[in-house]
């Protein structure tokens, strides 16, 4: 392929890739629409805690269906669905630490430039309503983990690292994830950049174990029980 043709095949890679998470987004917001007037039908409001549930599982699904639609109509990505092996398991326990450990390291940096991190809307409804955390415990792992993975790990990162090295992929992949939180996070301007910032370096992360693995259920399940593990210990503090 000549380099002319090469980065023009490397644009429409990044193209697709916008596409592809805008995508995803939209359908969700589409979605949304009917899961939440069947809810109000039997007077559950999105605002409450079985109503937030819901419109996060359907959410987290339409992230998952949509990359496999595309990979299923594409032959620029693919990804096999393997049995877990000792080492898989291994890699998701390193990966999970891995995740705790750097968030709480980037955190500190945080601290100590004067920063305060914005939070995740989540958290917010979670202190006011502790029994929503949960049920987030096992959706983390089941629906949340895999449904994101899915679309930043498997369509995105799997899309851009057929045009481009692993480093660029990983990063491009890692800084669509961190921006797509924008929306669910309160806080200052500095705020949510810093929570951008942390989501894109867990990305970064995530994006390594693919990379190293070949398995999207190492990064689905590490990102899961991460925030798993996060909902546990904010809800021990909220009840």
């Amino acid at each position: 392929m000549l380099s002319g043709d090469f980065r023009q095949y490397q644009f429409q890679s990044v193209v697709i890739a916008l596409l592809l998470v805008l995508s995803a987004l939209v359908v969700s917001d589409l979605a949304s629409i009917p899961v939440a007037f069947v809810l109000s039908a039997f007077g559950i409001t999105a605002d409450s805690v079985v109503g937030y549930v819901v419109l996060i599982i359907e959410q987290e699904i339409v992230f998952g269906l949509v990359t496999i639609v595309y990979v299923a109509n594409s032959k620029t990505v693919d990804f096999a669905v393997e049995r877990p092996t000792i080492r898989t398991v291994g890699w998701i326990i390193v990966g999970t630490l891995a995740l705790l450990g750097i968030s709480q390291v980037v955190g500190f940096m945080f601290q100590q430039l004067g920063v305060t991190e914005g939070v995740n809307r989540i958290e917010r409804i979670g202190r006011e309503q502790p029994r929503l955390l949960l049920y987030l415990i096992p959706i983390a792992v089941f629906v949340i983990g895999p449904g994101e993975e899915l679309l930043f790990r498997g369509g995105v990162q799997g899309l851009l690292r057929r045009s481009f090295s692993p480093v660029p992929a990983i990063i491009g992949a890692s800084a669509l994830f961190g921006v797509i939180h924008i929306p669910a996070v309160i806080g200052t301007g500095v705020g949510v950049g810093s929570y951008v910032v942390t989501t894109f370096v867990l990305g970064l992360i995530l994006g390594a174990l693919y990379e190293h693995t070949n398995r999207l259920l190492v990064p689905s399940l590490a990102h899961g029980i991460y925030n798993a593990i996060l909902f546990a210990v904010l809800y021990t503090f909220s009840v």
